[in-house]
């Protein structure tokens, strides 16, 4: 797959229904990178917004009871337009109205894609809880990976430590990523949104697409770790920014790390 160079000919018009801590950073990473975000919420004008629209970002970062009812109609009209969504789970293990909430999501529309931290997935997925956003890192990403496609069969990206895929019962894990990531906040939340950056028109979006968004971030990531002061928070964040807008498709290529299994 080659989709980055094609992603910033066509500048797809992505909606992110975003949580109110990381809006500007994920619009400022989507610019970057080459996407044309808008941060649209109102349901009156959801059904215009989504007839142009590439993909939709769902995050729950911030929900609260008078969203559920424009995310819900949110999705209603991205399936009657057949814009990919990505669900992102923020912390729906640590309470039982962000699970249910996400569960009605997953069973009343079609969800393309659902980017979760390893505790996410498996509170989604089992009965397993979390404290706030932490992931619990001594879970596999691969295994939690299978498990949540088992259930929702709909394509899965378990983030962590390494990053794994599931689509159609095929696994890939990108093994790019830097521990910074998890030092700033809205790390995660911009990933899901590069993902619906590169699935823009896909409704199934392949595994090597799906691939080729993680190994984008996670490679602009290191980089930006790599960056002048790119081990201090503050500056990370900047580089990430500046580094999405730098990558090319040929750095991919060489400096990916991804593989089948």
């Amino acid at each position: 797959m080659v989709k980055l160079n094609q992603l910033r000919k066509d500048n797809p018009l992505i909606i992110c229904i975003t949580n109110d801590v990381v809006k500007n950073f994920t619009a400022n990473g989507l610019l970057a990178l080459g996407a044309s975000p808008a941060m649209a919420t109102e349901r009156q004008e959801m059904d215009e917004f989504l007839a142009h629209a590439g993909a939709l970002l769902i995050n729950i970062g911030s929900i609260e009871e008078d969203d559920k009812e424009n995310m819900l109609q949110a999705a209603a009209f991205a399936n009657k337009h057949h814009v990919p969504i990505v669900l992102d789970p923020v912390a729906c293990g640590a309470s039982k109205f962000r699970k249910d909430f996400c569960l009605r999501l997953l069973n009343e529309h079609h969800i393309s894609v659902i980017r979760g931290n390893a505790s996410e997935l498996a509170a989604l997925t089992d009965d397993a809880t979390m404290k706030g956003t932490d992931a619990d890192q001594s879970l596999s990403t691969e295994s939690v990976a299978r498990r949540a496609y088992d259930k929702f069969k709909t394509a899965i990206i378990a983030t962590g430590a390494v990053d794994a895929i599931c689509q159609d019962e095929q696994i890939m894990l990108v093994e790019n990523g830097t521990p910074m990531l998890t030092k700033v906040t809205g790390g995660g939340c911009l990933l899901g949104a590069v993902v619906a950056s590169f699935i823009y028109n896909e409704t199934k979006p392949s595994l090597a697409l799906l691939a080729e968004a993680i190994a984008t971030y996670t490679i602009a990531a290191e980089r930006a770790a790599h960056s002048a002061n790119g081990t201090l928070p503050g500056h990370f964040a900047v580089n990430l920014i500046d580094q999405l807008y730098l990558i090319q498709q040929d750095d991919i290529a060489k400096e990916s790390r991804v593989k089948e299994v």
